[in-house]
């Protein structure tokens, strides 16, 4: 009597990572969704010129473009800081807090996302 293994891990493991590529995809179209609405608007250059972006497995990236993105999201450099932005309910840390509220519902998000992982 012979005994024979059916390893589906390899699969799986493939189908997995689809599924959290998905997953991390909608996290972060919705980081840069959020943080587009908390940008500070004046002419709309910074809402405008951002992205999200694949840098690899797994790993995703949300940018904005315009050389005062830095400026805005820190509220100021060392030499001056902001104190009125142009769009009430905006400010600085658009983007970080997008990112920390968009952690927090990542959890379930995976979850909903992994039910579709198959052998």
């Amino acid at each position: 009597m012979s005994l024979r293994v059916d390893d589906k891990l390899p699969k799986y493991k493939s189908s997995l990572y689809a599924v959290l590529e998905d997953a991390l995809t909608d996290g972060s179209r919705d980081i840069l969704i959020r943080a587009k609405t908390k940008a500070p608007y004046k002419k709309g250059g910074l809402r405008s010129n951002s992205d999200n972006h694949q840098e690899g497995r797994l790993k995703w990236r949300v940018s904005f473009w315009v050389e005062y993105a830095r400026f805005q999201e820190f509220g100021g450099d060392s030499k001056k800081r902001i104190i009125n932005y142009s769009t009430p309910g905006t400010g600085k840390a658009f983007l970080k807090s997008s990112g920390d509220e968009q952690v927090t519902k990542l959890a379930n998000q995976i979850k909903m996302h992994a039910g579709r992982a198959r052998t």
